[in-house]
């Protein structure tokens, strides 16, 4: 069966990867969740911030065994366009399930209305998971998830919790 990880785009590659990273190796959730593909959204302030995640991204796949993971990128052409963020998580959603895929979507990065639309999204087209990289201390913002205490970060699972 695939696997599908749809996230938004962030200025903050660690917002991107982090949750990521605690997926594959199941920290916080019951068991380890490593997709094939992975959705990104881009939007014109992220710079390459993106470009740079997305190499993080596949280097994460294939550590953990997923030999050609896909990634795939939505480009924004606003940051606001409401309309084309919602098309974006619900086109990445129908895919997914076309394929007959275990669907995850991480809320954790971006700007608020983008978790907004995220989350929306998981709970309207009934994804597998609704993930979410929770940090306990803000001194680990800036830090990439393999140089963050164990004990210092944790991944939820939405759709256990509501």
């Amino acid at each position: 069966m695939e696997t599908v990880w749809i996230t938004s785009g962030s200025t903050r590659v660690e917002a991107m990867i982090n949750p990521l990273a605690a997926a594959c190796i199941g920290d916080g959730i019951d068991d380890p969740f490593i997709p094939d593909t992975v959705y990104f959204l881009d939007n014109p302030g992220l710079g390459d911030t993106l470009s740079e995640a997305k190499t993080l991204a596949r280097e994460i796949l294939e550590g953990h065994g997923v030999e050609s993971p896909t990634i795939h990128t939505s480009t924004l052409e606003a940051e606001t366009d409401f309309e084309a963020i919602a098309a974006y998580f619900q086109a990445a959603v129908e895919d997914a399930r076309a394929a007959d895929a275990d669907v995850a979507i991480d809320v954790t990065p971006g700007r608020k209305f983008m978790s907004v639309f995220a989350f929306e999204a998981g709970t309207t087209y009934d994804v597998d998971h609704l993930f979410y990289f929770y940090l306990h201390s803000n001194a680990y913002f800036d830090q990439i998830y393999q140089t963050i205490p164990r004990t210092a970060g944790e991944l939820y699972d939405f759709t256990e919790v509501i």
